[in-house]
């Protein structure tokens, strides 16, 4: 490469460096600037300590949320603000609420991707000696990592939800079956559970509340039990959900269905953990083959192999 284009590209990635190095000195300007004057207001209004920085803390998020909202509208065009997302959707699985999670999303991805690629460049063109192809494969790595990085947050965060969730729900099943059992209706249990779940279990019990305050607003239970299944998008809620619309259309024992389906429940959980446990062996033997056992060949035979070079090196010598 001719000494002129590495000129060219040293005086880019420093042109990229300074503006973003200025676009974020001016970030924090503003944000020093808006914090004072949100000091002394909050001072004059007696507010302080520990509610400055919820305060600060809060400011700083707007702004952010206003920038991807900025950006996520420059994507997904003009929405309707406060209508409600359809079900399912994977932000309610993923426990998140808002009816403006859609555009968020859009602009952190055109964000990221955007950002990513400039941060890149810019510490490449400081830190390199000689610029190759590598920049381009850099910027086109760092786009995509920026523009795919929410969709993989936001996919890790629902199995994860889906995994504890699943994990409480056979507590919560005994614990429901109890409630019923006792005298409670159904829309109480469902209460006392999400409040007994609360500090072991956030998820379901977060689940739990929402469709109680669903009840509350007047839907009928079905479509209420309904919308929980389409959220959770997990197979047990929706069998679950299934076997609570069946015994109120057919007005059986809410107590005896949930026993039944509890047991079912743990009796299917008990099978997945012995077909883990049966797939466990082939699952090491590939390890065993190629990190193991060499080790442990070295290991002992690796002693009897010097000291028979040893003996043999004299004899086998000029």
């Amino acid at each position: 490469m001719s000494e002129e284009s590495m000129d060219v590209t040293i005086t880019i990635s420093l042109a990229a460096f300074l503006g973003c190095l200025i676009g974020i000195a001016g970030l924090g300007l503003y944000v020093a600037e808006h914090r004072k004057i949100s000091r002394w207001r909050r001072r004059v209004e007696g507010v302080r300590g520990a509610e400055e920085r919820v305060a600060f803390l809060a400011s700083l998020w707007n702004q952010g949320r206003r920038l991807l909202l900025i950006c996520g509208r420059r994507r997904t065009g003009p929405t309707r603000e406060g209508e409600p997302l359809s079900l399912p959707n994977p932000f309610a699985t993923a426990g998140l609420r808002g009816s403006d999670l859609p555009v968020l999303f859009q602009g952190a991805k055109l964000f990221g991707a955007v950002v990513c690629p400039l941060t890149c460049l810019s510490l490449y063109g400081l830190l390199a000696n000689t610029p190759t192809f590598f920049p381009l494969i850099l910027c086109m790595a760092s786009a995509l990592a920026g523009w795919y990085g929410p969709d993989l947050w936001l996919q890790r965060r629902i199995e994860s939800r889906q995994r504890n969730i699943l994990a409480a729900f056979p507590d919560a099943l005994d614990l429901m079956v109890v409630c019923v059992e006792a005298g409670l209706s159904l829309d109480v249990a469902i209460t006392r559970v999400g409040q007994e779940l609360q500090l072991m279990h956030r998820e379901l019990s977060e689940e739990l509340r929402a469709l109680y305050l669903e009840l509350r607003t007047g839907r009928s239970r079905q479509q209420a039990l309904r919308n929980a299944g389409l959220r959770i998008q997990l197979e047990e809620v929706q069998s679950f959900v299934a076997l609570l619309v069946q015994t109120e259309r057919f007005g059986t024992s809410v107590g005896q269905a949930l026993r039944a389906h509890a047991d079912g429940l743990r009796t299917r959980q008990d099978l997945q953990a012995t077909e883990m446990a049966a797939k466990l062996p082939v699952k090491l033997l590939l390890p065993l083959i190629f990190f193991i056992f060499p080790s442990l060949l070295v290991v002992l035979l690796g002693p009897a192999a010097i000291q028979v070079i040893r003996q043999l090196a004299p004899t086998l010598g000029p």
